[in-house]
């Protein structure tokens, strides 16, 4: 069986990562801990006999140099991660199932199959893939939803399902089309089951702000200008329009100034003394213009939390604080990279803080760290001028210095060993601020 050329290999792989979705109709049939805990048998048995039932033949050859292969192990990871987030509406958990084994799975074997056009920003996707994600895996999801037992739907009719997935399922294949974001089997369940959970609490359609067209033509300059002056290439001038306008929808133009800011900070710090960046091999890529890959990674989580803070208005501050920490971490590591290898007198890991050399993954210096601090501080007075509390400013920049520490971390660990890219410890960085912050703040509320 180790013999078997690659294409049969992948189309083996592709089944199996399919064909589990069957364990889905479990949801609403058994306990919810006993599906938890199936997850956790999963795992184990994705861990240890897997590899020895399959002989390795699942694995890529990646995944056989690192020992493990990354993908199974995920896999149940993510599902147990959602049984437990969702335990009593294990439904969601079912949603992002459904994305990863239909959408990511048929994705991968039609994008395989049939080949055709690269997606402009990653040509590691291609455009029959991405239809296969939305045009098989969101039917396909919605029937696994209405296969399961009705008082697990939440009650809701099946048009409605449909509804909520097609924008769910837009999301996941967002996600799953951006290059080098995290692990698909992480990132496209977890956007599936998070965007319909959202939807599924939102009781009226929410209104356009009176000014919305000041913050659409704003967002369409920004990228126009971004474009023109090659700080961004067209799909990331794209990407960067969308994110812009969700965030004066959501956060109102403090929070479109909030990401004004991180983007000018940004731009200046990649081209400040570029010629010495440029002779140590350290200047950013392809002359600091920016794709949609860094406009997705360092932009994504603010705008989706700046999303929910329209479609949820009683929860709108919660997510606003959410939003703003997410663009602090942004900024904290960009500035503490790009100005800390220009001025760093001392550099040490991050993990065992040992002596370090300058540019590596994962090495930080005081002066990088205080810099990116610095600019996190920048978005939380944004953040405080706009109205907010000084507890909240507080929790922003909280929020970015606790980002930008965990991206040096993952860093320092993940990405040297091969298990994360730059990009994804970038998404990373912002997810983890955001979560901070907003955990903080429902502590600190009365």
């Amino acid at each position: 069986m180790t013999s078997q050329p690659s294409p049969y290999r992948s189309l083996y792989r592709r089944t199996v990562h399919i064909s589990m979705v069957g364990f889905a109709l479990c949801v609403g049939r058994l306990p919810a801990w006993l599906i938890s805990v199936l997850c956790v048998v999963a795992f184990i048995f994705n861990w240890k006999l897997l590899p020895l039932l399959s002989k390795r033949m699942l694995e890529r050859p990646e995944d056989r140099r690192r020992g493990f292969s990354l993908g199974m192990l995920c896999y149940p990871i993510v599902l147990l991660i959602l049984s437990l987030l969702f335990y009593e509406h294990q439904v969601f958990m079912a949603v992002g199932w459904g994305a990863m084994a239909f959408g990511d799975g048929l994705a991968g074997l039609v994008g395989e199959k049939m080949g055709g056009p690269k997606l402009s920003w990653n040509p590691n996707k291609s455009w029959s893939g991405l239809a296969a994600f939305l045009c098989l895996g969101t039917p396909l999801t919605w029937l696994l939803v209405l296969a399961l037992p009705e008082g697990a739907r939440l009650g809701a009719p099946a048009l409605t399902w449909l509804l909520w997935l097609i924008p769910a399922m837009m999301v996941a294949a967002a996600f799953e089309a951006a290059p080098g974001t995290i692990d698909d089997n992480i990132v496209v369940p977890t956007a599936a089951a998070s965007t319909v959970f959202a939807l599924s609490h939102i009781q009226t359609i929410p209104t356009l702000p009176d000014t919305w067209w000041i913050g659409v033509t704003a967002a369409a300059l920004l990228a126009t200008l971004s474009a023109a002056a090659k700080k961004m290439d067209m799909p990331g001038a794209i990407a960067g329009f969308v994110i812009a306008a969700l965030l004066y929808l959501g956060t109102g133009p403090y929070g479109f100034g909030c990401l004004f800011a991180f983007f000018a900070m940004a731009v200046l710090a990649s081209k400040w003394r570029v010629a010495e960046k440029n002779q140590l091999g350290l200047a950013q890529e392809n002359h600091g213009r920016r794709s949609v890959r860094h406009a997705v990674c360092n932009g994504a989580t603010a705008a989706t939390a700046a999303l929910l803070a329209w479609c949820l208005p009683n929860l709108a501050p919660l997510f606003t604080v959410a939003a703003a920490a997410a663009l602090a971490s942004a900024t904290a590591d960009t500035l503490s990279s790009e100005l800390g290898n220009v001025y760093g007198k001392h550099y040490r890991d991050a993990v065992t803080w040992r002596p370090g050399r300058r540019g590596d993954d994962g090495v930080i210096s005081l002066e990088g760290t205080l810099l990116g601090a610095a600019g996190a501080a920048v978005i939380a007075g944004l953040i405080f001028l706009s109205g907010a509390t000084p507890i909240h400013a507080i929790v922003v920049l909280f929020g970015g210095l606790i980002g930008n520490y965990v991206d040096s971390l993952l860093g320092a660990t993940l990405q040297r060993k091969g298990l994360m890219t730059n990009d994804s410890v970038n998404f990373a960085n912002t997810l983890v601020g955001a979560i901070t912050a907003g955990v903080a703040t429902l502590l600190l509320q009365p």
